[in-house]
């Protein structure tokens, strides 16, 4: 008996989130080119050339801003639809009914739970997750304006508390960013091949 294909992804959240994918890879590898330039940490002086992009510090910064149009535009695309659509409001969007969720889907994945808690195409962990990451994505931005425009918008570098804080935050959410992108790659490796194509056609096969 051959497996049944359940369309899972819409055109529009699979095409964002490579889009996304792309966004983020260029950004977070010129933000460490970007980052040798000037250290903020002493623990970390350098980042080795191989984990950045740019060549130099000015060809990073292009390379940053070219990451965050896409990201900018493509991120604004992916909020506004999923706010806007049942698919997403039902599916991706994480709301009080989902409070529940999500300690026995801790305790599932810390193999102290046996069964699968019920749960839609996302759990209530994949929920939260998806909901916090577009906040940190717009931490990343505030601080981004912070750090590059300190004069211009004062006021946003002021309300991370000054330029060098504004850079640490920015490291923060950059990291943050990292550990999602890290922590939804290894779902997505212990998930089958199947969850994988399933972003890339549209069609997930089930059975």
């Amino acid at each position: 008996m051959s497996a049944q294909k359940n369309y899972q992804h819409p055109f529009i959240i699979r095409a964002t989130h490579w889009l996304n994918f792309l966004a983020l890879t260029i950004m977070i590898m010129s933000g460490l080119r970007i980052y040798n330039a000037s250290p903020i940490f002493p623990f970390l002086s350098s980042i080795p050339d191989n984990l950045t992009l740019g060549g130099w510090l000015g060809g990073a910064r292009q390379w940053h801003f070219l990451g965050m149009w896409i990201l900018g535009i493509n991120g604004v695309i992916w909020v506004v639809y999923n706010v806007l659509s049942r698919h997403g409001r039902g599916t991706t969007i994480f709301s009080r009914k989902d409070v529940g969720g999500v300690v026995p889907m801790i305790l599932y994945y810390l193999r102290l739970r046996k069964q699968h808690p019920p749960s839609g195409k996302y759990n209530a962990l994949q929920k939260a997750a998806y909901t916090s990451v577009a906040f940190i994505g717009i931490g990343a931005v505030l601080t981004g304006v912070a750090i590059y425009w300190p004069v211009q918008f004062g006021v946003i570098t002021r309300l991370f508390g000054n330029y060098d804080f504004a850079r640490i935050w920015h490291f923060a959410f950059m990291a943050a960013l990292v550990l999602f992108f890290g922590g939804h790659l290894f779902m997505v490796a212990i998930s089958g091949w199947s969850n994988f194509l399933s972003m890339v056609t549209g069609y997930k096969k089930e059975g």
